[in-house]
């Protein structure tokens, strides 16, 4: 019985405690901004509204960040006119509240000091907000592996700092995109694109960006995985940046043979083959492997992962390693429940190609996916397939080209000569559409651009639909996208 006590107890002081917040540090903060500018610009762009626990001084907080974003001076007057505006003066206790804030301290001396207790005690706040929204579904749910899912993607996003019922005005994100577009004229802008170590290619993608979905499809044994590996292998060895590949078709120990061949420029085949290779073959594939050493890719093999599986495993690689690219080989082999593909296929690959565009806007990560192209493209006549494939070839459903922002084809032209292969922009949201000529060395499974040849000049407001007498474009060098080695 009187464990029993103690146990309902435990729990009463549990419901009544009060949540993470500090007061004082809040009205600290809110001082050091109203009487210190410098203060004001280095504490309100790393606050959000729900940091703070009084609603009044969240109030507060709200109409300073209004009067700082038009660049007008933050002061007692400023606010108190901002506030009667705003008709929420009284909301905050008047005038006195907001003079004795002008006191709170007689400093901003301590200021980030201030603003780590207020940024804790909301953070913690989320946490707990969190966790009690989870207790409640999982009590709720009878999948634990779509609770678990959605556990993870809770916490992260508080990880991210992500406010997901904000909602930005046009104006202030036309302010971001001309500050953007201004910096990378003061050629200033800071190198999160990607290059795909294709000269070429970078001058119609303007590089891979976060949270795009690129799409490569072809038919078989055209090169799609070898040409992922070789855009894979740049990003990360050139570029010194971190790449997921998740292989659906292919184990990692025979993705890894195609990259050292790739990276060594020795014969797949003949390093397949008992004393297939020279001495001065094997030092090239030892200094391959060597180089692989400093490389950041993750591979995983598994061949039932669903798109909820690889996108857990690519928040806990962003969380632990850091994240910058991922590839998925092949779109057509997942499925939402594991291996087990819906009687309505077109409807499952319809709802896996819009979590892919998803998951590459929340993770801030370009996603590459390959894929299949229809069978129907064979059956056509050899005019036909000479004037290459469409966005209607893709297989299985129709909604990728909506979804995805870039989507290529890789085709060849003449089967009796498999060196040559096109690789056709035929979609690109951002960018010219157009075809670029590679040449296919089989036996190391590269890719190489046969010659430079000039960008078409494009109506680049409607994403490659209008040529225009007299435009000029010039693209982006391959050089503009690497970056410096990241440190340890």
């Amino acid at each position: 019985m009187s464990e029993q006590k103690t146990q309902t107890s435990k729990t009463s002081n549990s419901i009544t405690r009060g949540m993470p917040s500090n007061i004082e540090a809040e009205q600290a903060v809110l001082c050091s901004i109203l009487i210190d500018k410098d203060a004001a610009d280095a504490l309100i762009p790393r606050l959000l509204p729900d940091d703070f626990y009084s609603n009044k001084n969240r109030i507060i907080f709200e109409a300073m960040k209004e009067i700082q974003d038009e660049s007008n001076p933050i002061d007692t007057v400023a606010l108190t006119d901002r506030l009667v505006v705003n008709g929420k003066l009284d909301e905050v206790g008047s005038v006195s509240y907001i003079s004795s804030l002008s006191m709170a301290v007689p400093s901003s001396a301590n200021c980030e000091y201030y603003l780590e207790m207020v940024k804790r005690d909301g953070l913690l706040r989320r946490i707990i907000g969190t966790g009690n929204d989870i207790v409640k579904k999982a009590y709720a749910s009878d999948d634990a592996t779509e609770m678990l899912n959605y556990a993870e993607s809770k916490i992260f996003s508080i990880g991210e700092n992500k406010d997901k019922m904000a909602l930005a005005t046009i104006s202030s994100a036309a302010c971001k995109a001309f500050d953007e577009i201004s910096d990378i004229q003061k050629g200033k802008a800071q190198q999160e694109k990607l290059s795909t170590g294709f000269k070429q290619l970078d001058r119609h993608l303007f590089g891979m960006k976060p949270g795009e979905f690129i799409l490569i499809a072809a038919r078989p044994s055209v090169g799609k995985t070898a040409l992922a590996l070789n855009i894979a292998c740049d990003v990360a060895i050139e570029q010194h940046k971190k790449v997921a590949i998740f292989s659906m078709e292919m184990s990692s120990v025979l993705l890894a043979k195609r990259v050292l061949a790739h990276l060594s420029k020795v014969s797949l085949t003949a390093s397949n083959k008992k004393r297939g290779l020279s001495n001065e073959s094997m030092d090239a594939l030892y200094r391959a492997a060597k180089r692989l050493d400093s490389a950041e890719i993750f591979i995983d093999d598994y061949s039932l992962n669903t798109p909820g599986d690889i996108l857990a495993k690519c928040r806990r690689i962003k969380r632990e390693k850091g994240l910058d690219l991922v590839v998925i080989d092949y779109l057509q082999l997942m499925s939402m429940d594991g291996g087990r593909y819906s009687d309505n296929r077109q409807q499952e690959v319809s709802t896996i190609s819009r979590l892919m565009k998803l998951y590459a806007g929340e993770l801030k990560v370009p996603i590459l996916v390959l894929s299949q192209m229809s069978r129907d493209f064979d059956k056509r006549t050899k005019t036909e397939r000479e004037q290459g494939p469409k966005l209607s070839d893709l297989r299985d459903s129709g909604a990728i080209e909506q979804d995805a922002d870039v989507v290529m084809f890789l085709h060849r032209l003449d089967e009796n000569d498999r060196t040559k292969v096109d690789l056709i922009v035929a979609k690109n949201r951002n960018g010219p559409c157009g075809t670029i000529h590679l040449h296919w060395q089989g036996d190391t499974t590269t890719f190489s651009e046969i010659e430079d040849m000039p960008v078409p000049k494009e109506n680049l407001l409607g994403g490659a639909t209008a040529v225009r007498e007299g435009d000029e474009f010039s693209g982006a060098d391959a050089d503009d996208f690497k970056g410096e080695p990241e440190e340890k």
